[in-house]
């Protein structure tokens, strides 16, 4: 591509309504992330197929039982000590690191923590912490196409499309959920829904699954035959099944808020913490170590009994809390899932003992509780809805698990007042964002695309020939450099009046900023910063006006305008003075 050909490109992306450059990003986006999923998925279950019981990546049961409480231990005590070498920094991952970084860091996702990421998040799991490897997938995929971008000296709004893209293609990759992964990235990591911003996000989902479906296979991850609701004296009971839910997220946000008070104390405190709840858990079910999803697929076979299920619920509920509370790099969705995945058998299961002629399947139940205790707990409900239709390619779920969920999310928002779990952690981090509709459109928009480039630089003592000349062509700004480097700009309804009257002689001069009386200072703006930077920019700074400009332009005319708080009002048709 040429360096005009760029230029025009990033100066597209300026607006969120640039469709076609935004497609060509989405399937960047895809293609760098599933490549890097596929990596990342065949280092995770390589080794532990070649290491485990039965050649499984799941099979930690089937080791020893001293290395139930052995192996969590060792591999947080080995995280502790790889972090404590790390700055703090480069410390935060996953989810909640992603949105911070998209609403917060101007979309940049920085390489050292997404090397953090990769290694600890593989250390993480191969030693049978209890977690998903979805959270380290999102990190890697968002912050490598976030980086590509940045590589690219793209405008800072576009960056965050990416990002997007990252996150919708690792769900997408890692689940072979296309859907799921599309409405995960706008529900969970963009905060909204917009027309322009699904064209990249789907392009990058359907590239990422196209490629991992390449490697490891269209499987249907959750093969559940067609189980359905039997009558409509059922939705009572699932009503109660997605109020349970609810309090189980509930119960898991709690714990990890409390968990979250220690994110101040040494990672290699905190980690080793982690690993010794999870080997306590595994030591009595030890189905909590890992990613969990073949036992997952034991509960839909109705292979636990009542106790067993409840067993489990409570170890995997509480040994992930915990581990995401002190700080392990991990995901929570697979989790998640498992534990709606054994609440849901085991109230299907006592269900099926009340109500024999009344009851569905309990695997029906399992695949409800997953979807409730998943959106309550990431508060996405859509995304969770969509996740499990794609996960067992079952329609019939959809009106249920819409009570369900909805059931879930009143209980864990409303009647425990509690957020998501990724929330929570941002809270914590001090890292809180703002989601108002305002903010969202700032962020949407470079400064480049609302800036004015009819501009000329003048000296402050303007002479004969450069008077002729902005009489001949008037700009609408000036632009003036005093004696400190500031830049003064003027407007033409101030300057024109005065320099149309001067008469100045051939040797004669005039000094623009002793003459003039309405004039501004500005502050010098990245081009490729977001309306939201540049209104931040000027509340910081004290002014109503920027001067904008690219500063690795190095040919041709220059890539520089005015931006002004007036310029922003207009363009929302809003009084912008927050």
């Amino acid at each position: 591509m040429s360096l005009t050909s760029l230029t025009n490109f990033r100066r597209r992306l300026a607006s969120p309504e640039a469709a076609l450059p935004y497609a060509i990003l989405g399937l960047g986006a895809g293609a760098i992330t599933a490549v890097l999923m596929i990596a990342f998925r065949l280092a995770l279950e390589l080794p532990l197929e070649h290491w485990l019981p039965g050649g499984s990546s799941e099979n930690f049961e089937g080791l020893e039982r001293h290395w139930y409480f052995l192996l969590p231990v060792t591999g947080g005590l080995l995280l502790g000590l790889i972090t404590s070498l790390v700055r703090p920094v480069h410390r935060f991952t996953g989810i909640p690191h992603v949105i911070a970084a998209l609403h917060n860091g101007r979309g940049r996702l920085p390489l050292k923590n997404v090397l953090m990421q990769f290694v600890c998040g593989l250390t993480a799991l191969l030693s049978g912490q209890s977690g998903g490897r979805e959270g380290p997938a999102v990190h890697i995929g968002a912050a490598a196409s976030s980086q590509c971008g940045t590589l690219m000296r793209l405008p800072n709004n576009s960056l965050r499309v990416m990002a997007a893209c990252g996150t919708a293609a690792a769900i997408a990759a890692s689940f072979n959920t296309p859907i799921a992964g599309v409405i995960f990235a706008m529900e969970v990591v963009m905060l909204e829904y917009t027309v322009a911003g699904f064209i990249p996000v789907i392009l990058a989902a359907v590239t990422a699954t196209t490629l991992s479906q390449a490697v490891f296979g269209a499987v249907v991850f959750l093969p559940s035959s067609q189980v359905s609701m039997v009558s409509l004296w059922e939705l009572p009971f699932i009503a109660l099944l997605g109020c349970i839910a609810g309090g189980l997220s509930s119960a898991f946000v709690i714990i990890q808020k409390q968990c979250l008070r220690l994110a101040s104390r040494p990672p290699w405190l905190r980690l080793p913490l982690a690993g010794l709840v999870t080997g306590l858990c595994a030591l009595f079910a030890p189905e909590v170590m890992g990613i969990g999803y073949d036992s997952l697929q034991n509960t839909l076979s109705g292979n636990y009994g009542l106790h067993m299920l409840a067993l489990l619920m409570a170890a995997k509920l509480l040994a992930t809390a915990v581990s995401c509370g002190l700080g392990m790099p991990i995901g929570i969705i697979g989790p998640s899932l498992l534990v709606g995945a054994f609440a849901g058998g085991a109230i299907g299961g006592v269900g099926i003992q009340l109500f024999p002629d009344l009851a569905a399947e309990p695997s029906f139940y399992v695949l409800l509780g997953m979807a409730a205790v998943m959106a309550a707990i990431l508060n996405a409900p859509l995304a969770a809805l969509l996740a499990i239709i794609e996960l067992t390619h079952n329609l019939n779920i959809i009106f249920p698990a819409m009570l369900a969920v909805t059931a879930a999310h009143l209980v864990h928002k409303e009647l425990f007042g509690l957020q998501a779990s990724h929330q929570a952690t941002l809270q914590a981090m001090q890292q809180a964002v703002r989601a108002n509709p305002l903010t969202l459109a700032l962020l949407r928009t470079s400064a480049a695309a609302v800036m004015d480039r009819n501009l000329r630089h003048v000296p402050q003592h303007l002479g004969h020939s450069d008077q002729a000349l902005l009489l001949d062509t008037p700009p609408r700004w000036l632009v003036i450099t005093n004696a400190e480097g500031q830049r003064i700009i003027v407007h033409r309804e101030h300057w024109f009046p005065l320099i149309s009257t001067a008469e100045l002689t051939d040797d004669a001069t005039l000094d623009l900023l002793a003459e003039l009386e309405h004039r501004r200072r500005a502050a010098i703006f990245d081009i490729n910063g977001t309306l939201m930077e540049a209104l931040e920019t000027m509340n910081q700074e004290g002014l109503d006006s920027l001067f904008v400009r690219s500063p690795y332009q190095r040919q041709g005319p220059p890539d520089e305008g005015i931006v002004t708080r007036e310029a922003l009002s207009d363009h929302y048709n809003l009084p912008i003075r927050f």
